[in-house]
């Protein structure tokens, strides 16, 4: 874990149904517990479940005096649709970066025949960007018991937490005190996961 950060910026993006908002409330409570000061804003798109949803999370040792952050200032951008992680990679600082899924849902006007595909895959115009980027494909991680795709929000929570050195234990314990009794194991077995995926990942680079 970094032992002089004073702050970041992330934009955690998705679509509806995703469960944004319980990520960027899992994550909130883990850093108030260390002590930072936070500012978040929630923008839910049009059509909820499948409408486009982003939240600004920022968080320092300094008072945060505003919720949105500017183009460019952005340290991580954190998504689980990747046409969501397109829309926001212009955002990204020079060092910033990249988590996403390669999970896609395309869109009704396309479904519709209003406007056609992007010709070009989406999973390799993110891996292209200049930025570091760290992406999971849903498929390669399937199991009988486990459909990752419905729970990509605490996968990727465990992903980024094992990424930047936090403490399972501690995040292991804000899942238990914040989600049903009934999701508690699912939820736990999501966050193992992401942070095994990560592990990986890591250290094939």
């Amino acid at each position: 874990m970094e032992t002089n950060d004073t702050g970041k910026n992330i934009i955690i993006a998705g679509v509806g149904g995703q469960g944004i908002l319980l990520f960027s409330n899992l994550l909130s409570k883990y850093y108030l517990k260390l002590g930072y000061e936070l500012k978040i804003s929630d923008v839910i798109g049009l059509g909820q479940r499948g409408g486009g949803v982003e939240s600004h999370f920022r968080y320092s040792t300094k008072p945060v005096l505003s919720p949105f952050i500017k183009a460019g200032d952005v340290d991580y951008v954190i998504s689980f649709e990747q046409t969501e992680t397109l829309r926001f990679l212009h955002t990204l600082k020079k060092d910033g970066v990249i988590f996403s899924s390669t999970y896609e849902l395309t869109s009704t006007s396309v479904n519709t025949g209003l406007q056609k595909p992007m010709p070009e895959s989406k999973t390799e115009l993110i891996k292209a960007a200049d930025n570091k980027k760290y992406i999971i494909n849903p498929d390669e991680h399937k199991s009988a018991d486990f459909n990752i795709s419905k729970m990509m929000n605490v996968v990727m929570l465990g992903y980024y937490a094992e990424f930047r050195g936090y403490s399972h234990n501690d995040m292991i314990q804000i899942v238990k005190e914040n989600v049903p009794e009934k999701f508690v194991e699912g939820n736990i077995k999501a966050y193992e996961k992401g942070a095994d995926i990560a592990r990986n990942n890591l250290a094939a680079k």
